[in-house]
């Protein structure tokens, strides 16, 4: 009995692996792209590239959700990460004989491909390995360890090479490959695609999801852009440094408060305050107070949303059936909107500043209507259970201090 916990827990800890060694593999990817694009110069390369990788991420994460089901999770495991490898020995070599346009098409292309396959697999075994009760916690401290070193990789790009991040990709995607080797599956009843698609709680919380997805896809390149021709460049990174940090550090607060209070209320509270973030600087954009004000607020319902749309919600609402199908859908707009700023980009300066920041608080409070009507996934009796047991801990401490003064 022993033994089976030891290599239950020990598989736990390698799905959360996973999802921290895939989530730092896309970055890489894309951080090896943007290095690439200021030595290539080609005519709309840009979104050549741009579109290759965004484009297999979301097909091929759709593809392996239908197919895992039948061959099961290992070999798609194994895949992900040899193509990933190989994406990187491609690139390596093509750079090295001239080649880093070419080069940079095929690692688009491969790397979106197995970013895409890792999904629904990775985040799979993550809910798999945790319980309702606690999945909001592990996906917060997840998410804050890749986003520390997210922030260490970013850092390091100015210094290092796309050669030296294709080499390190190599390494950290080893590890994953040498644990799939012994990878213990969780065999689950079978979903289909149209069952989850017609889902009333499945479409409450992914409309509200695609909302905030589309209007930071629109209002964010449009931000930066405002702010560094108003307030300049320096400006503009600080208010973008202390949204990412508010956002970091209010993952903690998602997890802890998800996983107590629930998660649907949890996500009314982050949706008003980021309508209310944007109707502040719709109001007062040139006002630098404003600005300090949008960036703590926006970055903590930020936090708020990326702890509970990728790795929260789908999981739940999977009932504990085959969730690969759950986390390919609920993700794919988390990564869509990616491709879709860079699209926005080119006509920034045709759009009106306030009246995009108005319209982006409209369909933000709008967001709230179908979470009204969606279920709460944390069941009430584990709620109340643990409002009762808050409520006899208290009552006891209350009972300890009364006996202790009539001693006295």
């Amino acid at each position: 009995m022993q033994n089976k916990t030891l290599s239950k827990n020990s598989t736990a800890i390698k799905s959360y692996l996973a999802v921290f060694i895939l989530l730092t593999w896309r970055q890489l990817s894309l951080i090896i792209i943007n290095k690439s694009l200021d030595e290539i110069e080609v005519m709309h390369i840009e979104l050549v590239l741009y579109a290759l990788f965004y484009i297999s991420t979301i097909l091929c994460s759709l593809f392996v959700s239908i197919f895992s089901e039948k061959t099961g999770k290992r070999l798609f495991m194994r895949l992900w990460t040899a193509i990933a490898i190989i994406s990187s020995l491609v690139f390596i070599v093509f750079v090295a004989f001239n080649g880093r346009t070419l080069g940079s098409v095929i690692f688009s292309l491969f790397s979106g491909i197995s970013v895409g396959m890792g999904i629904p697999i990775c985040f799979a075994s993550f809910a798999d390995y945790t319980r309702v009760e606690n999945r909001g916690r592990i996906g917060a401290v997840l998410f804050f360890l890749t986003s520390l070193f997210f922030a260490l990789l970013i850092s390091l790009s100015n210094i290092f090479s796309e050669l030296a991040f294709s080499i390190f990709s190599i390494i950290l995607l080893t590890i994953i490959l040498l644990f799939s080797r012994d990878w213990r599956e969780i065999n689950k009843s079978k979903v289909a695609f149209p069952s989850v698609i017609r889902s009333g709680p499945f479409l409450s919380y992914f409309s509200a999801w695609c909302i905030y997805c589309f209007i930071d896809a629109f209002e964010a390149p449009l931000l930066q852009h405002f702010l560094d021709v108003y307030f300049g460049e320096a400006f503009m990174r600080f208010i973008l440094s202390l949204m990412t940090l508010f956002a970091s550090f209010s993952m903690f607060i998602a997890g802890f408060l998800a996983d107590f209070r629930g998660r649907r209320n949890l996500l009314i509270y982050g949706f008003v305050m980021s309508g209310i973030a944007y109707v502040t600087v719709g109001i007062a954009a040139v006002h630098r107070v404003a600005w300090y004000l949008f960036s703590i607020v926006d970055g903590i319902a930020a936090g708020f949303f990326l702890v509970m749309f990728i790795f929260t919600i789908w999981g739940d609402l999977s009932l504990g059936r085959s969730n690969e199908k759950y986390y390919a859908i609920g993700t794919a707009p988390f990564f869509f909107i990616n491709f879709i700023k860079e699209l926005f980009i080119p006509y920034l300066e045709m759009i009106p500043v306030s009246a995009s920041f108005s319209l982006a608080s409209f369909f933000l409070f709008l967001a709230v209507i179908p979470l009204l009507y969606a279920p709460e996934t944390l069941p009430e009796k584990l709620i109340r259970r643990r409002e009762l047991k808050k409520y006899v801990e208290k009552a006891k401490k209350i009972r300890e201090k009364y006996e202790k003064q009539k001693e006295d």
